[in-house]
């Protein structure tokens, strides 16, 4: 008998041939079989080549990560600036039909922190010990929350002087140009703390504040009242944007907390109403 890959036919019949097309193994890697009319997928890539690509895209994917992290670590800011502003947590009720007819006037606040360095408002620790200055961007802490009052007094209907006096929180400093009603405050707490691990961040960040209410015409202060709000996160990721909503967010609220509050509205209405 031959093995010649022919098929041979009945007498009297056409004898058809099908030829054998061998696959070696420098064009797919192992040996294949296939007859010339039947679809027949060719491999794209050779195993051990599709192993050596993989393996080599791993390792630099590994590089990237390694690279991206050493990044973060060895180009750390020397300092972190964040804009300090009013936002709001809460619904804040309006003043009523009465509220926008007093002219109020909202002065610089007195920094009672103790710290030699007032500018500051913060700190990041590094996952090594060393602490990196939190500071306020273009204004001064005592400033910056005065703006924010500012802000959240407008919101609620008054209508704000944009004076900016400096107020000592006695009664005889108080000027008859400051308007109908002056609101000054001390500072007592405000800090926002980034202390890094290497997988998480932790974020805490406290606001106290004393706010202080006189009647202008009278040079009488009549009420007087302090809030505190606190906060804490954890995250995966260090950045001034949640540093600043962090602080903003305790700041705005402990300010809320005494505004929102009814009890202050009706003690601005009974003092100037007589």
């Amino acid at each position: 008998m031959r093995n010649d890959n022919t098929a041979t036919a009945a007498p009297g019949k056409a004898v058809k041939t099908a030829r054998v097309l061998k696959i070696s193994e420098a064009s797919c890697g192992e040996s294949s079989t296939m007859k010339r009319n039947i679809p027949f997928r060719f491999c794209s890539q050779l195993p051990r080549q599709a192993e050596e690509n993989a393996l080599a895209g791993g390792f630099i994917r590994k590089l990237v990560v390694f690279g991206l992290l050493f990044s973060l670590i060895g180009c750390a800011p020397k300092l972190y600036n964040i804009n300090m502003r009013y936002e709001p947590t809460k619904v804040i009720p309006s003043a009523l039909t009465d509220g926008r007819k007093y002219s109020l006037t909202v002065a610089s606040f007195i920094d009672r922190r103790k710290m030699e360095d007032t500018i500051l408002i913060g700190r990041v620790i590094q996952s090594d010990g060393t602490p990196i200055p939190i500071l306020p961007r273009y204004v001064k802490p005592t400033d910056a929350v005065a703006s924010a009052l500012r802000e959240l007094m407008f919101k609620a209907g008054y209508t704000v002087f944009p004076d900016k006096p400096v107020w000592d929180l006695s009664e005889n400093s108080i000027r008859p140009e400051w308007g109908t009603l002056l609101i000054g405050g001390t500072i007592d707490e405000l800090d926002v703390t980034c202390i890094e691990t290497f997988t998480m961040k932790r974020y805490s960040a406290k606001a106290r504040v004393t706010l202080w209410f006189a009647d202008v015409q009278k040079k009488r202060i009549f009420y007087r009242l302090t809030s505190e709000s606190h906060s804490s996160l954890d995250h995966i990721i260090l950045s001034e944007g949640k540093l600043e909503n962090e602080i903003n967010g305790v700041l705005s609220s402990a300010l809320e907390n005494v505004i929102g509050g009814g009890e202050t509205g009706r003690r601005i209405r009974e003092a100037l109403k007589q």
